[in-house]
């Protein structure tokens, strides 16, 4: 209500006659009043001064000087200056200086005009007292007919002050009658005003979709009319409005929902609506999308290709762009909104990547089991026609291409081995099967396995455990898989002569399991793909010494099976580190 321009200026106008009348009634009243307190105050001295005239007339037959303590003596309780004054102007007396000294005073206003008439009056400054005065002086005469002149005079600053004082008073006592009129005015307008303001903010608001509001329709005047037909119009139309904004707000929150990105436009390309999901697809803010056309949006030539295509061609649009690192199914369909203006479209924002990535996986994936057990495959196939072609084949040839047959069967087994592995490590049921496991005597039981294989390589294989006991929740077979391969990898690719150490340690609430080894090392570009299936970093190598390409896919997929990770850290000609990295298991209360 005290925003309301309506209420501030009825108020404002009365408020300000009325500050008016009031200093103006004020104004002429002070100056009415302190002319007639002027007029007591000369009227109370000149009293004064007949009522002295017979004490002091005898004095003007003696001619002499009256000194001024005695003329105090003679007249008690006056404290006005009184002077007497002789027909030519000599001072006989004065209450308030040695009349000696004094100038004629016949020429002084007060006592010429007294002179002309009954009394004069006059306000100037006091050379005497150096004060500015107010005199009265009548005309005296002695019993001997002798004429002199009375004067009384009061300072102008006791009178100025009583004046002040009584003018305060007065402005006061008008400033408070103000001050009430004004109170009272305030309400009278806001009795007037508000009615009309609360008609305002409610039709304001039920302009901007606030239906629920009513206004007060006790009055019987044409305001309590208006307020039952303001009421009546916003009750009609709440139902259907809340109808919609349900609808609306339902909507809202189905796309809100999607993974997939969704973008409105309108005929002219103008974004209507945007998901949380589209913009963290684009990498954008809400304020970069909504209410802007879409050809100045920030995203790649071919989606807005797309865009452009449904609106002016009036046809659904799908295709496959890429989009930085991502790939997005784009599906651009027309919205039929039922206007005369022309219909927009719907963009539709799909991110295919991990599907993409996925595809591509288990294509290459395929393709690489089915080349690596084709190998295998065609030599023992190879082999054998050849046995049955040559049934004269000697000894020696003939046990030579047996042994190759049983290598290539064996090489077939691991492969298929270690499909299964990866078959099993895949899935996602794996623990239900954990237990409780100590890594320390799975460590050492790969350590005692793998040290004859070393010493055959002339490799050595030392073993480094912490004397903390360190506890997993896991699978013991699929464990010792995991550091039997890492195993293995380190001693094949260390050359003769060479180190690998196996170490067990605990990095904050982790078992760290760590193979290191100064083989022939991995470059940087190779790192990120070791742990690809059937990916090697040196394909003849790993063939002449029996790899799968298997082997730290394995070890990736039971480390992510127990909720841990694996990385490496290489050089090339100075050796690796693979290190994996598993939550330790959580405390017992044995209690």
């Amino acid at each position: 209500m005290l925003r309301s321009r309506f209420l501030w200026q009825v108020w404002g106008l009365l408020g300000l006659t009325l500050i008016v009348s009031a200093f103006v009634f004020g104004f002429f009243v002070a100056d009415q009043v302190e002319r007639n307190s002027l007029k007591r105050i000369e009227q109370t001295m000149l009293d004064q001064a007949h009522a002295l005239t017979p004490t002091l007339s005898p004095f003007l037959d003696s001619g002499g000087i009256l000194p001024s303590e005695e003329l105090v003596r003679m007249t008690p309780g006056v404290t006005s200056r009184i002077t007497l004054i002789d027909s030519i102007g000599v001072v006989l007396a004065d209450n308030k200086s040695n009349p000696v000294t004094m100038d004629n005073h016949l020429n002084r206003p007060e006592v010429t005009a007294s002179a002309a008439g009954s009394y004069g009056v006059s306000q100037r400054h006091s050379d005497t007292l150096n004060l500015s005065m107010l005199y009265v002086a009548i005309p005296i005469r002695s019993l001997s007919g002798k004429q002199g002149f009375l004067r009384m005079a009061l300072p102008l600053t006791a009178i100025n002050e009583q004046m002040a004082g009584l003018r305060n008073r007065i402005y006061f006592s008008a400033a408070m009658v103000g001050m009430l009129f004004l109170f009272i005015g305030y309400f009278l307008a806001f009795r007037v005003t508000n009615p009309i303001a609360q008609m305002t903010e409610v039709a304001r608001n039920v302009a901007e979709g606030d239906y629920h509001l009513r206004l007060p329709a006790d009055r019987a005047d044409e305001i309590g009319q208006l307020s039952v037909v303001i009421n009546e119009l916003a009750l009609g139309v709440q139902g259907r409005i809340d109808d919609l904004i349900d609808s609306r707000n339902r909507l809202a929150a189905v796309i809100a929902g999607l993974t997939e990105g969704v973008i409105a436009f309108d005929q002219g390309q103008k974004v209507l609506h945007v998901n949380d999901a589209a913009l963290i697809m684009l990498g954008l803010k809400v304020e970069q999308v909504l209410n802007q056309n879409f050809s100045q949006v920030a995203t790649t030539r071919e989606i807005r290709q797309a865009v452009e295509t449904c609106v002016e061609e009036q046809t659904n649009v799908v295709s496959t762009v890429n989009f930085g690192s991502s790939t997005f199914e784009c599906s651009c369909v027309q919205m039929d909104v039922g206007s005369d203006e022309g219909n927009g479209g719907i963009l539709v924002l799909e991110d295919i990547t991990e599907r993409m990535h996925l595809e591509k996986v288990r294509s290459d994936f395929v393709a690489n089991a089915s080349h690596e057990l084709k190998t295998p495959i065609s030599a023992i196939r190879g082999l054998v026609e050849t046995i049955i072609d040559d049934p004269k084949m000697p000894d020696d040839v003939f046990a030579r291409f047996m042994e190759r047959i049983r290598q290539q069967t064996i090489r077939l087994d691991r492969i298929v081995q270690d499909l299964l592995h990866l078959s099993r490590f895949d899935s996602t049921d794996r623990e239900k099967s954990f237990s409780r496991i100590e890594l320390a005597g799975v460590i050492a039981q790969v350590f005692q396995a793998k040290a004859y294989d070393a010493s055959d390589e002339s490799i050595q294989l030392d073993l480094d455990l912490q004397a903390e006991k360190l506890e997993i929740d896991g699978e013991a077979e699929a464990l010792n898989q995991l550091v039997t391969n890492l195993v293995d990898n380190a001693i094949k690719y260390t050359g003769e002569g060479g180190q690998v150490v196996l170490r067990l340690s605990k990095v904050g609430s982790m078992a760290m399991i760590e193979v290191q080894d100064n083989g022939i090392g991995i470059s940087k570009d190779e790192t990120q793909r070791i742990f690809e299936r059937f990916y090697r970093v040196d394909r003849a190598r790993s063939r002449d010494i029996g790899g799968t390409g298997l082997g730290l896919a394995i070890v990736k997929h039971i480390a992510q099976a127990h909720q841990g990770s694996v990385a490496v850290d290489s050089q090339i000609g100075k050796g690796s580190v693979f290190s994996v990295q598993i939550p330790l298991a959580e405390e017992v209360d044995e209690a």
